[in-house]
């Protein structure tokens, strides 16, 4: 998971350094990658970075997401926040890796609890 991991990050930097302006809206940029290992309970990870949105021009979310298809649960969270600079600045922490590792535990909870609780 690692891995796969620092090759999103390094993905994704390389992307919002080409694509994510420094004012104004953008389409999503993304990293959507399958998970091989099945016995974690995932089947895919995504990292995004989005536009806040109307009176924000310059800030933008860094989120990871992670589904488990054929599921129709995911679940995401909010890992970074601010304008390009801070996004990229968040995208080359040394212990980034580390950290999104710990999240994925967490979101494979949140996805696990919905499916054995599908109604609340």
């Amino acid at each position: 998971m690692k891995e796969l991991l620092e090759k999103m990050v390094a993905c994704l930097q390389k992307q919002v350094e080409e694509k994510v302006p420094d004012m104004g809206y953008f389409d999503v940029v993304y990293e959507r990658e399958n998970v091989t290992e099945r016995h974690i309970g995932l089947s895919h990870v995504i990292m995004k970075v989005t536009a806040v949105g109307l009176g924000h021009d310059d800030e933008r979310y860094l989120e990871l997401a992670a589904v488990n298809h054929p599921s129709p649960y995911g679940a995401e969270t909010v890992i970074g926040f601010g304008n390009k600079q801070a996004i990229l600045k968040k995208l080359q922490e040394p212990d980034l890796v580390e950290k999104l590792q710990h999240k994925l535990k967490d979101l494979i909870d949140d996805i696990d609890y919905e499916e054995r609780h599908p109604y609340g």
